[in-house]
């Protein structure tokens, strides 16, 4: 008898430390939580105070802070390139006055109304028009055409089937 009841203490005592590990560690679990949502937050604002930073003095920044703004300044203007060649392959480019994306041959901007430079076409060699239409442009205006087309879609030329 003294042996179950020495048992039935030991399970209690083992049991009471389970639940305090079990709470102990759920605390911790809750408090380091806390801990990473303050540090995001911190992050955050650290983040917004070098944009304000950036904004405001990037034309003059203090010295301990040129190279930074010039690496920047550097991934800003290569992301604009890379943009600006994304645009040409999708056949369009920005509006200078709104920066809205337009497409390429569009005489006036859709968003602000501003008037757009006129797109030069490449000039078409002298050339035979089976000898262009072998090649998949348009005889007319020396366009590459789609493949299937019927029509050129840069000038509205039929196109000559094979």
């Amino acid at each position: 008898m003294e042996f179950f009841k020495g048992l039935g203490n030991k399970i209690s005592q083992t049991s009471q430390e389970a639940i305090k590990k079990t709470k102990e560690i759920a605390d911790t679990t809750k408090l380091n939580s806390e801990i990473s949502a303050e540090e995001k937050k911190i992050n955050g604002i650290y983040h917004e105070i070098g944009r304000k930073y950036f904004e405001l003095h990037s034309g003059s920044p203090e010295d301990e802070f040129a190279e930074l703004i010039i690496s920047i300044k550097n991934s800003m203007r290569r992301i604009e390139e890379a943009k600006e060649e994304i645009r040409k392959l999708k056949g369009k480019r920005k509006c200078s006055e709104c920066s809205a994306e337009v497409e390429g041959e569009a005489p006036f901007c859709p968003m602000c109304g501003a008037k757009l430079p006129i797109v030069e076409k490449p000039i078409v060699e002298e050339t035979a028009d089976e000898e262009l239409v072998e090649k998949g442009l348009c005889k007319s205006c020396g366009v590459e055409l789609e493949e299937g087309a019927l029509f050129c879609q840069s000038c509205g030329t039929k196109v000559e089937q094979q």
